[in-house]
């Protein structure tokens, strides 16, 4: 049975309050997540609100918040190789390190320690000399750009070769359409649905007007080495003025200001978009002295592929850092 535009409308309501409670949950994991303030931001009554949450979300808020305190920290373990399992309990959230494993191991089914150390021993065997990711001897070079005065990071790779460097950006309002659950980042027929969901209500409100206004894709929740395929999401977005409303489906936050490791795809695939990541995260990363940040990590899109005669991607992709 169709739904009846009524209904249509509240669960767009719905679903935006929702993105609003979840968007300020993974900001403040580290801080007292109480229903009082949850409630308050989303607009609902305590008595209905996990009933909404569940619905929109397909997990209750308490496991909600669980698991992202338990997946940032899982994160953190691989990537935070100078942080003890202690300060990591304490900085996702968990009232003492004996209730932080006890969540993690029933999650994972290891233990913190056990988690780190199986991680550290696969990444270093990611970029061996017949890997997927580099040549032999020809894995990554640094070098100063002449013109900017920064150090630059070349990797050649298989297939393309990459530049790496590290930016100062300053914060983004961006406007979003959230999609929850699996999906493949390489899934072209729902990425346009999304984008062109986004674009039937930006557009006529003379929002989107490139390359002034920048369209982007945010993994703002989850991480496939961390988070179970159910429990993914994404959002596409636009970048927009601080002051600008939004309604319906359409969420409204900020990515923070900050350093990001960027490297960028001039004509590729989606393949080799993919293998770009795969080289910032488990090549370029753990020998550069740097460690992720707690952001989510971005893409911008710089062309439209089904524009380009080979239906080729033109992307930066963003990765937030700091020094380790």
């Amino acid at each position: 049975m169709q739904k009846s535009v009524a209904e249509e409308n509240s669960m767009h309501i719905y679903i935006s309050r929702v993105n609003r409670v979840i968007d300020y949950i993974k900001a403040n994991l580290d801080c007292d997540l109480s229903l009082d303030r949850l409630t308050e931001i989303a607009h609902f009554s305590k008595f209905y609100f996990h009933r909404i949450f569940k619905a929109v979300v397909g997990e209750t808020l308490n496991g909600f918040v669980n698991r992202m305190r338990v997946e940032r920290s899982a994160y953190k373990l691989i990537y935070n190789p100078d942080l003890s399992i202690t300060v990591i309990a304490y900085d996702s959230g968990f009232s003492s390190p004996s209730v932080y494993s006890r969540e993690f191991k029933s999650r994972y089914d290891v233990s913190p320690t056990q988690w780190r150390k199986l991680k550290v021993n696969q990444g270093s065997k990611i970029c061996t000399a017949d890997s997927n990711l580099c040549k032999e001897g020809a894995a990554f070079k640094m070098y100063i750009d002449s013109s900017k005065q920064t150090p630059i990071w070349g990797i050649n790779m298989k297939n393309q070769n990459l530049n790496i460097e590290v930016r100062s950006m300053p914060e983004i309002p961006i406007a979003y359409l959230r999609h929850h659950g699996y999906y493949n980042p390489q899934d072209k027929i729902l990425f346009q649905s999304l984008f062109a969901k986004l674009m039937a209500w930006a557009v006529p409100r003379n929002l989107f007007n490139p390359p002034a206004t920048k369209a982007m894709t945010i993994f703002s929740s989850g991480h496939p080495e961390t988070t179970a395929p159910e429990h993914l999401s994404v959002d596409v977005c636009i970048s927009i003025e601080k002051e600008t409303a939004v309604n319906g489906e359409i969420g409204k936050r900020t990515i923070p200001q900050g350093q990001y490791a960027v490297v960028t795809v001039s004509e590729g695939t989606l393949a080799e978009c993919a293998e770009a990541w795969d080289a910032l995260f488990n090549g370029w990363l753990p020998s550069s002295g740097f460690q992720p940040g707690d952001g989510a990590y971005y893409i911008y899109h710089l062309n439209d592929p089904e524009q380009h005669p080979q239906k080729l991607h033109s992307v930066e992709m963003y990765l937030p850092v700091r020094p380790l």
